[in-house]
């Protein structure tokens, strides 16, 4: 064998092992390229029911969001009747405070004070159930002191 033929061989070798280690490594890269398909099946599958999840997260919010605008709605509604109402009430109550002091303090009031007053006084010298008025002491008794019981005794 001359030199020529082992150089030939050698390169017959080399190139056998070369070719043998691309088979071997586009194997194991065909390998790889399948289970990297497979992860991002996977993947895409739980992104599929997670954005599904977030989705209907947000369909909720969204009908809380309508729902406490309904409520919303309804408060300014409820405040501008309250709004209303206290007006009225305090036009009312004007007009009462008015009404009373005309009718206590007019000529009805006066009218009344006075017949109240003739008829206490009839009443009195008649001596018909002789009646006390309210707040008034019936025989001179007095209010015990504080702390102590009508006989006197403390409590």
């Amino acid at each position: 064998m001359s030199l020529t033929g082992i150089a030939a061989l050698i390169a017959a070798v080399s190139f056998a092992v070369l070719a043998c280690a691309g088979v071997f490594l586009a194997v194991r890269f065909t390998k790889v390229l399948g289970d990297a398909a497979t992860l991002v099946r996977q993947t895409r599958a739980d992104q599929q029911a997670l954005l599904a999840r977030a989705s209907a997260a947000v369909d909720r919010a969204h009908a809380q969001l309508d729902r406490t605008e309904a409520v919303s709605a309804s408060m300014d509604e409820l405040g501008a009747g309250m709004t209303e109402l206290a007006g009225q009430v305090s036009a009312l109550a004007g007009f009462g405070r008015t009404m009373a002091g005309a009718v206590v303090s007019g000529p009805a009031g006066r009218a009344a004070a006075v017949l109240y007053g003739v008829r206490h006084a009839v009443a009195l010298r008649r001596g018909a159930g002789r009646r006390t008025l309210p707040g008034a002491l019936v025989n001179g008794a007095g209010l015990p002191p504080a702390g102590r019981d009508r006989s006197g005794a403390p409590r």
